[in-house]
């Protein structure tokens, strides 16, 4: 393959390689932010329990807010853990392609060097003919 289109594909790839480290990065964020939103669900409803195990009277009105977020924590819970699993799973299949890409990139690169090696053995050839190819000097006498 022609030296300049292996370095074209490597360029193409070298982009390719970049969005995906970028992909890469934004589902490892997405997964810490789920984590972090776990632990303080976690600690809010943690805090919650301790008003109610401590035996102090409660409100009626605070009892029911108290009561519709801990049903509204599993739901927001649930929501956490699928979007923590979907980034995990978009994450995975992108670590996936970026190791299948950087093979491809590997062997782009040896390709490159086979080419280049073939062409200075072309010129090296070249070079070679040149020096040992004699015209004959044929001596015209009158």
């Amino acid at each position: 393959m022609n030296p300049r289109m292996l370095a074209r594909l490597n360029i193409l790839a070298a982009e390719q390689e970049a969005q995906l480290l970028e992909t890469i990065r934004r589902h490892s964020a997405a997964i810490r932010q789920a984590g972090q939103q776990r632990e303080v669900l976690s600690a809010y409803r943690t805090r919650l329990a301790g008003t109610w195990q401590d035996g102090a009277v409660l409100p009626a009105g605070q009892a029911r807010r108290a009561g519709q977020f801990a049903a509204a924590s599993q739901g927001a819970e649930r929501q956490i853990s699928a979007t923590a699993e979907r980034a995990q799973v978009q994450l995975d299949a992108a670590l996936a392609r970026l190791a299948d890409l950087q093979s491809h990139r590997g062997a782009l690169a040896d390709a490159a060097r086979r080419a280049a090696q073939l062409a200075d053995r072309a010129a090296q050839a070249r070079e070679e003919r040149d020096l040992t190819w004699h015209r004959p000097v044929t001596s015209r006498s009158a």
